[in-house]
């Protein structure tokens, strides 16, 4: 889960600097994931519900990207 957060960051990053607005969704879905990994401890997202509180809204940044196909 550490991987996935880590490479959520970096598309974060390419968002903001690309157009923030635009992204503006994903770029929320990013920050609360990140929100809940620190709630949880980031040393402790192995954990079952941990790591599926933190996957949920990666998730949905990725299904925003499918559901925009033209915004890339």
């Amino acid at each position: 889960m550490t991987a996935k957060l880590k490479a959520a960051t970096g598309v974060r990053a390419a968002m903001k600097s690309s157009d923030s607005a635009r992204y503006e969704e994903p770029i929320r879905f990013v920050n609360l994931a990140e929100e809940r990994a620190d709630h949880y401890g980031r040393d402790n997202l192995g954990a079952k519900g941990n790591s599926s509180a933190v996957s949920q809204p990666l998730q949905q940044m990725v299904a925003w990207f499918r559901d925009h196909p033209g915004v890339s």
